[in-house]
C-alpha cells in the first residue's frame, strides 16, 4: 500500500468528486480512478459509492479516511522532529479541554514564542478520552486536561489552575438571582451536562445522590452548542467556570455550585516518549509551573 495512494485516496475523500480530486493531483482523471480501484481491491472492500457527479464514502472508506488522517498528521511529526538545525525549531502539538487552563497554554506560548520564535504549535481541543487517544498514537505531544485524569501510563505535572463547578443559564433565569446555588436548586430543571463519563462521575461524587434525580435532557463534548440551547431557555448548562471565558454573552450567566470541590488542570504526555527538541524545550518551561 503505497503512501501517495492513501493521499489520493484522502483527497478524493475531501472533494468528493474523481475530476475535482484529478485536478487538484494534477494527475488525469483514469489515472485517478485506476489508482483507487486497485487501493480497494488491496484492501478487499469497496472505499466509495459511485454516483454520476459525486462520490460517497462507504462505512470502510470513512474509518480508511480517520486512519489516514492519523498517519499524514504522523509523517508531518515525523518531518518536523528531524528537520532540526541548529537554532531550535518544529512543532508543539497540544490537545486541551475547554478550561481556564488555555489561559496557562497562551501564556507558555508568549514566553516560549519570545525564546525560540521557529517553534510552531497545533492546538486541538475536544474531550480527554479523545484528547488521551492521540497522545497515545503519537499524533499530540502534550495534553492539559482537568481532573480525574489516570495518569499510570504519563508523566505529568499538576498546575496550580483550578476550575469551580457550576451552572451557565440565562440571565432572566430565576436562578440567576442567586449568587451561588445549592444542587437542591438544580431539581427539575432541564439540564445539559458534560458527555465525558469520568466528568459527571465525578459531579456525581461531588454533588451526592441527589444528581441521579436531575433531569438531563442533552450531553455535549465541546460548550458551544449546548450554549446556543442554553440562550434559548432549553436548558441549563452544569459544566467548569473556565469554559465560559470563550462566550461573552451578557444574556447568559454563570452560579457556582456551593460546597463542591475545586477540579485541577493536569498536563500529561507519554512516558518514555522520545520528544524533538521543541517539545522537550516546552516540558522544560512546562516543569516549572507546576507540581510532579
Amino acid at each position: 500500500m503505497e503512501f501517495c495512494v492513501l493521499k489520493y485516496f484522502l483527497t478524493v475523500a475531501r472533494e468528493e468528486n474523481m475530476t475535482k480530486a484529478a485536478e487538484s493531483l494534477y494527475i488525469t482523471q483514469p489515472t485517478l480512478s485506476r489508482q483507487i480501484a486497485e487501493l480497494e481491491e488491496e484492501i478487499g472492500t469497496p472505499l466509495f459509492v459511485r454516483s454520476n457527479r459525486n462520490v460517497v464514502l462507504t462505512d470502510a472508506g470513512i474509518l480508511l479516511r480517520r486512519r489516514v488522517e492519523e498517519l499524514l498528521a504522523i509523517e508531518s511529526k515525523i518531518k518536523d522532529d528531524f528537520s532540526e538545525k541548529g537554532e531550535v525549531r518544529g512543532n508543539v502539538s497540544i490537545g486541551m479541554a475547554e478550561a481556564a487552563s488555555a489561559n496557562t497554554v497562551a501564556d507558555i506560548i508568549q514566553v516560549f514564542r519570545k525564546k525560540y520564535p521557529q517553534v510552531k504549535f497545533d492546538l486541538f481541543t475536544a474531550m480527554a478520552d479523545q484528547v488521551l487517544e492521540r497522545i497515545d498514537k503519537g499524533i499530540l505531544d502534550i495534553g492539559f486536561l482537568l481532573e480525574p485524569i489516570n495518569v499510570d501510563k504519563y508523566d505529568f505535572v499538576r498546575l496550580h489552575d483550578s476550575e469551580r463547578f457550576g451552572v451557565l443559564m440565562r440571565a432572566d433565569a430565576p436562578l440567576a438571582g442567586k449568587q451561588e446555588l445549592l444542587p437542591e436548586d438544580l431539581l427539575g430543571l432541564p439540564l445539559i451536562v458534560p458527555m465525558r463519563r469520568e466528568l459527571q462521575q465525578n459531579s456525581r461524587n461531588t454533588i451526592g445522590p441527589i444528581y441521579d434525580k436531575f433531569d438531563i435532557i442533552a450531553t455535549f463534548n465541546v460548550v458551544n452548542n449546548a450554549i446556543l440551547l442554553a440562550e434559548r431557555g432549553v436548558g441549563y448548562i452544569l459544566l467548569v467556570e473556565g469554559a465560559t471565558q470563550y462566550h461573552h454573552n451578557p444574556d447568559l450567566c454563570f452560579r457556582p455550585l456551593k460546597s463542591t470541590s475545586p477540579m485541577h488542570c493536569v498536563a500529561v504526555w507519554k512516558k518514555y516518549q522520545p520528544s524533538n527538541q521543541a517539545v522537550s524545550r516546552f516540558l522544560e518551561e512546562l516543569a516549572m509551573l507546576g507540581e510532579h
